[in-house]
């Protein structure tokens, strides 16, 4: 039996919600730079209603925990812990890179786009700022429908081309660095512009529902994978204190 999963992603400038009921996928998607925090909320209220599912009656809850944008992967976390704790729900937690692999294999099988083949590589990259990418390499199998996924890294441009060069460029390339990185788009034959979606992340939910955990036994909380991403509250405060001192 298939669970009802409601899922939100909001680490890039893309902001959405899917609900997975019956097999079904209610979605709103929209692009929303630094607005996400003002309709991520309504999205979720009208899936909910779209599909007339009672928030207490899913089974599961999932976010796109990152890597991406500071305030997004936050916003996500944040939603999807309140959600969690009115509702009484498990949570997962899940890739953003991951769910933009597995929205353009999705799409690819409903297309027919790959018959024959067995599994593909695949690499996902999303512009990380500050003259860096996020990059994560894996094996998309056809027979199971399942991603297998290696660890999410945040490498230069010029590292990551390096590590891309090295495999051969044998596997399919995806992500959202074209504009930035169009060097690294080139090192492709296959590549898709894409960025991270709920329904995605509804669908690797399911895939990994033994994963999920209460907030009693783990808190969701986004991925960092840099040090140092702001500055603490009191850090600014020093700061203050330090430049009118100077």
């Amino acid at each position: 039996m298939s669970k009802t999963i409601l899922a939100v992603e909001t680490s890039t400038v893309a902001c959405s919600v899917a609900l997975l009921y019956q097999g079904r996928i209610f979605k709103r998607y929209e692009v929303l730079p630094q607005k996400h925090a003002h309709r991520l909320l309504e999205m979720v209220d009208e899936v909910l209603t779209e599909s007339a599912v009672k928030g207490v009656a899913l089974d599961l809850l999932a976010y796109g925990e990152g890597p991406g944008a500071f305030t997004g992967v936050r916003i996500a976390a944040g939603v999807i812990q309140g959600l969690a704790l009115g509702w009484d729900k498990p949570v997962v937690s899940i890739s953003s890179l991951e769910a933009m692999a597995e929205g353009v294999f999705s799409a690819r099988e409903q297309q027919n786009l790959m018959e024959g083949q067995d599994k593909i590589a695949w690499c996902a990259l999303m512009d990380a700022r500050m003259k860096e990418v996020y990059i994560q390499f894996g094996v998309y199998d056809l027979q199971t429908r399942c991603l297998h996924a290696g660890s999410v890294e945040l490498l230069s441009p010029e590292v990551a081309s390096a590590r891309i060069k090295a495999l051969g460029g044998v596997f399919i390339g995806l992500g959202d660095v074209q504009k930035e990185y169009p060097g690294l788009v080139e090192l492709f034959l296959d590549w898709t512009d894409t960025l991270p979606s709920a329904d995605s992340v509804a669908r690797l939910a399911e895939q990994s529902q033994a994963q999920a955990a209460s907030l009693q036994e783990k808190v969701p909380v986004p991925i960092y994978l840099r040090n140092h991403v702001a500055d603490t509250i009191e850090e600014r405060k020093l700061k203050k204190i330090l430049n009118k001192a100077l």
